[in-house]
């Protein structure tokens, strides 16, 4: 097999690298959900936490719309809420 080492971080060796591919290749499905569901957790907490500090003003509401305006496809989100930029 081929290494595609432009995959590999700058900080990681291709030694480590190939043994984190290796132990994800050995989770079953259930384990590699459950990461994937806990990293996508992880990343919408952090992109609302952006949103937080640069808008304190914002109400729960308005901080979970500006996150999925930057998630989801500007048309989609104009027709999901009548259009309107809301900052992020």
């Amino acid at each position: 097999m081929e290494k595609n080492t432009a995959l590999i971080p700058s900080d990681t060796t291709a030694d480590s690298f190939a043994m984190h591919i290796e132990a994800l290749r050995k989770m079953d499905i259930s384990d590699r959900a459950q990461m994937m569901f806990e990293l996508s957790d992880n990343l919408r907490s952090i992109v609302e936490s952006g949103i937080r500090r640069r808008h304190p003003d914002y109400s729960a509401e308005e901080i979970q719309r500006a996150a999925l305006g930057l998630t989801i496809d500007r048309a989609l989100f104009n027709d999901a809420f009548g259009g309107g930029e809301v900052p992020a």
